[in-house]
């Protein structure tokens, strides 16, 4: 996901480190010949690049997590109601009918809660 660099500041071993507007961070090294960034070296070289979009993996990874988890929720929610409804006496196409309502009382919040995904 792109986030913005609202800022940098070193790590505690003096290597620059990007302040995403997401509040993630993300390390920013000019370390030749693997990653090339002279700019980080310079105050004006970390000034031009305020408001740059950087890939944000950590935000990615709740992204992903947090899409898996309401996938699973909406299976569960589902297959309970399908059940349910065949429970009581519905035929096929009302059991689908009901299973399908059933998702319009999922509240993302209580997904969200269920992953304990944290920033």
């Amino acid at each position: 996901m792109q986030q913005k660099i609202v800022g940098f500041h070193l790590d505690e071993e003096s290597h620059w480190v990007a302040d995403l507007e997401c509040g993630h961070k993300q390390h920013v090294r000019h370390d030749p010949p693997w990653q090339e960034r002279p700019w980080v070296v310079t105050a004006e070289g970390r000034a031009s690049r305020l408001g740059v979009e950087l890939n944000c993996v950590r935000c990615d990874e709740m992204g992903e997590a947090v899409a898996r988890a309401a996938i699973q929720e909406c299976k569960s929610t589902l297959q309970a109601a399908y059940q349910d409804a065949g429970l009581a006496g519905l035929c096929a196409e009302g059991r689908f009918e009901a299973a399908v309502s059933a998702l319009d009382g999922m509240k993302l919040v209580d997904i969200l809660r269920k992953t304990r995904v944290r920033p």
